[in-house]
């Protein structure tokens, strides 16, 4: 499945800036008691889930082979999300370590149909949900939930960190990389950035 430039320029910059924004969004939530942790972890799953069966759904319509047990691998991951509401921190902890284990069992079971997919959507997909899943787990754990200063100083820069990794995408786009796997380095220091930024959250 081939993607235009415009297409590429949406999927791979744009995406970190709004991440970003959906962390901050929940982070700020959560540390004003606008939103209680256990609700927005149903939230998370079930718009996970969603994401999940639209994929399964792109895979069958595109023609390539997939194999049965990636789409097993799929399935299974869709029932882990699917695990009844966690009222505690216990379970939190319990359904957090099961999804993440079947989400680590699915990309390694994965690698071979993400290369044929330009979009490369699972992957800003998962490493959004990891990061809100950390968010989340900082709110379980902690009783008082409150954005330190140091988060706060730390995302006017990311931003700025992330427009200037969006623009290099958008060069490398326009001189002429075409597949999603050109952009790697990048993306793993967006990633890096997001990653910082939530262990200064609390």
């Amino acid at each position: 499945m081939r993607v235009t430039k415009e297409g590429l320029r949406n999927q791979v910059g744009e995406k970190l800036v709004l991440i970003q924004q959906e962390l901050d969004e929940l982070a700020l939530q959560l540390s004003l008691g606008k939103a209680e942790a256990r609700d927005k972890f149903e939230e998370l799953k079930v718009e996970f889930r969603n994401k999940v069966t639209a994929l399964k759904l792109q895979l069958h319509q595109s023609g390539e082979t997939i194999r049965p047990e990636v789409i097993r691998t799929l399935e299974e991951f869709e029932l882990q999300l699917a695990l009844g509401k966690a009222e505690t921190k216990d379970r939190f902890h319990e359904q957090k370590i099961k999804i993440l284990q079947s989400l680590n069992t699915l990309e390694q079971a994965g690698i071979e149909w993400m290369k044929t997919f330009d979009s490369k959507f699972f992957t800003h997909e998962t490493e959004k949900f990891k990061l809100k899943l950390e968010i989340l787990r900082l709110r379980f754990d902690l009783k008082a939930f409150e954005m330190k200063d140091a988060y706060r100083g730390t995302m006017p820069a990311l931003r700025r960190e992330l427009e200037r990794i969006h623009h290099r995408l958008q060069q490398r786009i326009n001189s002429g990389s075409s597949r999603y796997d050109d952009f790697t380095d990048e993306l793993s220091l967006a990633y890096k950035h997001l990653k910082k930024a939530v262990t200064d959250l609390v």
